[in-house]
């Protein structure tokens, strides 16, 4: 079985796993997430905090089975932190940041999922975003990701590797179920930087990591 067939077999696996929760253990396992997440992501925004511009999130409308992440983003509106979530284009399988300022901002787009409305401030400068809150099926403790199969994160990430410039802080909220003994990783696929869940908060050791 090649990796692409492992990643395949996998993802089916994990999404049958996520799923099993039932709604009162996905509702306390997310807010054990949503606590950890608060605390680690709002202390890294804040360290960006400039005269230039507001610190910037990248985040997700959560979808299906996974982990109701939208805490964070409602902390940083209140907060007057920028807030973008992306709008894709399945056709070439790309994405595109918009900023959000309320839940007015967000409509039914690709697969079903929540997406910014076209009309709004697109997000060119992608040096701009400082910390990624990033969605997955299956992670593993050296910060290995399994994505949903559509590459998007992917592209987006290779596009900080390709201008040689520094990534991002790479955050992911998951439930315990979801750490798995290894992510298989294709050459484009990404480790994230901290990885969170229910009962724990990881760090990666960033400087050992950005020279793999």
């Amino acid at each position: 079985m090649n990796i692409k067939e492992r990643k395949i077999e996998l993802r089916k696996q994990m999404a049958k796993l996520r799923a099993s929760l039932s709604d009162s253990e996905r509702k306390t396992k997310t807010a054990a997430i949503n606590e950890k997440l608060l605390r680690e992501v709002m202390e890294r925004l804040a360290s960006a905090q400039t005269d230039k511009r507001p610190p910037t999130l990248f985040t997700y409308m959560p979808h299906k089975t996974e982990a109701d992440v939208t805490p964070v983003m409602e902390e940083c509106w209140s907060r007057g932190y920028r807030v973008v979530i992306p709008k894709s284009f399945p056709e070439h399988r790309q994405m595109r940041l918009h900023e959000i300022r309320s839940y007015e901002d967000i409509a039914s787009g690709a697969y079903g999922i929540r997406e910014p409305m076209e009309s709004l401030p697109t997000l060119h400068e992608i040096d701009e975003v400082d910390v990624i809150l990033v969605p997955g099926l299956a992670f593993d403790l050296k910060f290995g990701r399994l994505g949903y199969g559509g590459g998007y994160y992917d592209r987006f990430i290779q596009r900080y590797v390709r201008a040689n410039r520094p990534k991002p802080y790479l955050i992911a909220g998951a439930f315990d179920l979801q750490i798995i003994p290894e992510v298989p990783l294709g050459l484009f696929d990404f480790r994230v930087h901290h990885l969170v869940t229910e009962t724990r908060s990881t760090k990666a050791n960033l400087n050992m990591q950005e020279r793999k």
